[in-house]
């Protein structure tokens, strides 16, 4: 059966996702864009927000955090954005950012209409997700560089980007933002204060890891969220090691 933009219904669920695997991406994404979406987590790349559906038909789009590229597939979106394939974001910026401090956004998307097949869209969109490659996340990890720029009294140039916040990772919502002497409160304060804004040594990121609930990496020092985040970068070291063998062995 063939299906058209018209007949997808909007999904919004903007605050509330939290992808924890592969398979949650159809529970936030609408199907034109789940396909290229599904392209862009396999590449450990970063979207948050996505639309293609009948309430907003005229432009289906991806969007995915520049700052959380590496230095490959950020040249990829430069060239993409310099050539008009691709722009910069500036209208969810407000919406997502948490202000600003997970950087900018690009912007994959595409003119659409509402009699325009499913299956249409979704290759264009694929399309544009083929741009990238492969990368190691660089999500849902905290670096000890991070840590030290979340001290309150920190004045140097904040310049890490991680994801999430750290409001967000100790459990801190709108709804109990202001609450004095919340527990979520209390592990926000713990992680901020962790080593008095100087970089955090490894006994400090172990304690970072059980306030947490994260895991700590004695290979690489960093706190990864859960084991699917660090499958996901062990993934792509071995992937690497399978590469340099192959080329080796070519030689």
């Amino acid at each position: 059966m063939v299906e058209f933009l018209r007949d997808v219904k909007k999904i919004f669920l903007a605050g509330n996702a939290e992808i924890s695997c592969r398979q949650d991406l159809a529970k936030f994404v609408e199907k034109p864009c789940l396909a290229a979406c599904e392209d862009l987590y396999d590449k450990n790349i970063l979207t948050y927000w996505s639309s293609a559906n009948q309430d907003s038909p005229t432009y289906s789009f991806i969007l995915v955090r520049y700052e959380f590229l590496n230095m490959n597939n950020k040249q990829v979106a430069d060239n993409l954005v310099k050539a008009n394939i691709m722009h910069i974001d500036t209208v969810h910026e407000s919406w997502n950012s948490n202000a600003n401090q997970y950087g900018h956004g690009v912007c994959l998307g595409i003119k659409t209409a509402p009699d325009m097949r499913v299956a249409d869209i979704s290759q264009k969109l694929i399309e544009l997700a083929s741009h990238f490659t492969y990368q190691d996340i660089k999500y849902n990890i905290y670096t000890p560089k991070f840590l030290m720029e979340q001290f309150p009294f920190y004045r140097g140039e904040k310049t890490e980007y991680c994801f999430p916040s750290l409001k967000i990772a100790s459990g801190i919502t709108p709804d109990n933002e202001n609450a004095f002497g919340a527990s979520e409160r209390k592990k926000y304060n713990a992680l901020r204060f962790l080593s008095n804004g100087e970089m955090p040594t490894s006994q400090d990121m172990r304690k970072a890891a059980d306030i947490l609930a994260w895991i700590y990496n004695l290979s690489d020092g960093l706190i990864y969220k859960d084991k699917e985040t660090l499958q996901r970068h062990n993934n792509y070291l071995n992937s690497q090691i399978i590469s340099k063998g192959f080329i080796q062995n070519k030689k």
